[in-house]
């Protein structure tokens, strides 16, 4: 037998190996076994994420489908849609194209009512100005006569004969003859003022109905201890017309200043030694500026004077000598301008008149 004495270091390192081996062996093994528990939880994870990716793919498969089904049905609404706005636009446009047609038919239609109305109005004017002028030319043959006391059963054409016959120193029978009709009107003027109905007569003469009016110019005439007044006849449209120079004519009349109507339109004036034909609106309120104007310079030195003169001594005068009338002037221009222009109870008649 050999001793242990006798082993050689290598024969201790021969049996030290194996040893070394089965250590490592044992370590490789656990390692192993943990590296496949590592590995096969990798793998369960692995599995887990997959499913879960899965569940995810799915989901957004449905959602893809859903959001494509979605969008098939917008795009269907929006085909829809479009195409209703389409077909409505196509309507409007028809729409518009048969109001263009209507518009172009009633143009042409307005332009015909429109050339009508010019005609008719044309027609009426021509219309309006023959009925003025034979109103004008009627009331040529008429006289109208107020304050003629009214009885019941009166022969108000006996009546008016009488006086006519006084004032033209003539028979009852001359007069007859020369009278067409009389008759009473009814006014406010004498409703309001509770007086007797003017009279119109009618005169079958223009050449007798002026004798009456000159004669009414010298003489009075009476009726039942009332003076009866005779004045001249004009139509309604005159009247209108001589309405919008009443503010001027008011002023002449304070003045005293003579003028005489137009036939148709305006006023025949005589100022300063001149004579002015007014026969506009405009043209009177221009001589009203100017009549203001001078009676304002006429009154400006009268009132600067005032005090400077001695006491009894003769005042300077300003006026015109030909604006500056006497009462007895003054009382035969009021006789003539009766026969030739409204007085102001007539101009109150015919304002009320109008008003109805």
């Amino acid at each position: 037998m050999t001793s242990s004495k006798g082993r050689t270091d290598k024969d201790w390192r021969d049996l030290k190996v194996p040893a070394r081996r089965n250590s490592v062996s044992a370590m490789e093994e656990v390692n192993l076994r943990d590296l496949l528990r590592e590995i096969q939880s990798v793998s369960g994870k692995q599995d887990i994420i997959q499913k879960e990716v899965q569940a995810i793919a799915t989901k957004q498969d449905i959602q893809h489908k859903q959001f494509q089904e979605e969008m098939a049905e917008l795009k269907r609404e929006l085909r829809e849609e479009l195409g209703s706005l389409k077909e409505e636009i196509q309507k409007n446009a028809d729409e518009i194209q048969d109001l263009k047609t209507e518009s172009v038919k009633a143009e042409k239609m307005n332009n015909k009512l429109q050339r009508k109305v010019e005609s008719i109005e044309a027609r009426s004017s021509r219309l309006e100005k023959m009925q003025e002028r034979i109103e004008t030319n009627e009331s040529e043959y008429q006289l109208r006569l107020r304050n003629v006391h009214e009885e019941q059963k009166e022969n108000i054409k006996s009546i008016i004969s009488q006086l006519i016959a006084r004032l033209m120193d003539c028979q009852e029978k001359e007069v007859d003859l020369q009278i067409d009709k009389v008759y009473r009107i009814n006014t406010n003027f004498a409703r309001k003022n509770k007086v007797a109905r003017d009279v119109i007569v009618h005169f079958v003469r223009k050449s007798f109905r002026n004798e009456v009016l000159q004669n009414n110019r010298t003489k009075t005439m009476t009726y039942n201890d009332k003076k009866v007044v005779i004045l001249r006849e004009f139509p309604l449209s005159v009247l209108n017309r001589r309405r919008k120079y009443f503010f001027l004519t008011d002023e002449l009349k304070r003045l005293q200043i003579r003028f005489r109507w137009e036939k148709y339109e305006g006023i025949m004036l005589t100022y300063n030694g001149e004579r002015t034909w007014i026969t506009s609106e405009e043209k009177a309120d221009e001589f009203y500026r100017k009549l203001k104007k001078d009676l304002a310079q006429i009154q400006t030195p009268q009132s600067a004077g005032k005090g400077k003169n001695p006491k009894g001594s003769k005042k300077r005068r300003f006026e015109s000598p030909k604006e500056d009338y006497t009462t007895s002037t003054s009382t035969r221009i009021a006789k003539e301008d009766e026969a030739s222009r409204l007085s102001d109870k007539e101009e109150e008649e015919d304002e009320e008149l109008l008003n109805e």
